[in-house]
């Protein structure tokens, strides 16, 4: 079968992108771009509220330069001069010589980078006896808690993967379309 049903379009060699593997993501107009960044930016802002209740220093790597598992097999496509230009570059120790937490961040639409989603522990749980229950895959709020991947550096994240769904995000340009 060669259908030519001119559903999925390419995007331009200029693009820059540095995996053959995330797609392009476009909508139709200015607000539409503006309203989606703006519920992942919020998304995200939760997202580290969660893992860092005190705060920490992070900055968004382009989502062009975001690579996948897929481009880590193979060697010759990402050098390790990929990891120093986009993730190492400002990394800083402390005076006691340790890592200072400087988190890089994007998102990706890939479930098999973001294999960590968090759970909610009930306040009586004491890490034994737990019933299978104790463990909730939604926060006290009942929304699902964000699956998410690392890149590490001794057992530091450097970069994280912040997963969203397509589903998700189309939600958000219809919402708005409607308003």
């Amino acid at each position: 079968m060669n259908y030519k049903l001119n559903i999925i379009g390419t995007r331009s060699a200029n693009s820059a992108f540095e995996s053959i593997y995330v797609p392009f993501v476009s909508f139709a107009n200015e607000e539409q771009k503006k309203v989606i960044e703006n519920y992942i930016s919020l998304q995200v802002d939760k997202f580290f509220e969660k893992l860092y209740p005190a705060g920490v220093i992070r900055t968004q790597l382009s989502y062009s330069k975001l690579i996948t598992e897929e481009d880590f097999k193979d060697f010759k496509k990402v050098k390790i001069a990929y990891f120093y230009d986009n993730l190492f570059y400002d990394l800083e120790r402390d005076s006691n010589c340790k890592l200072k937490l400087k988190i890089k961040w994007s998102i990706t639409f890939d479930d098999k980078c973001t294999p960590i989603q968090l759970v909610n522990l009930p306040p009586s749980y004491r890490g034994y006896k737990h019933k299978l229950n104790d463990f909730s895959e939604k926060d006290t709020q009942g929304r699902p808690h964000r699956k998410y991947g690392t890149i590490e550096i001794n057992g530091k994240p450097v970069f994280y993967y912040i997963y969203f769904t397509l589903q998700e995000i189309l939600d958000v340009a219809k919402q708005k379309s409607i308003q």
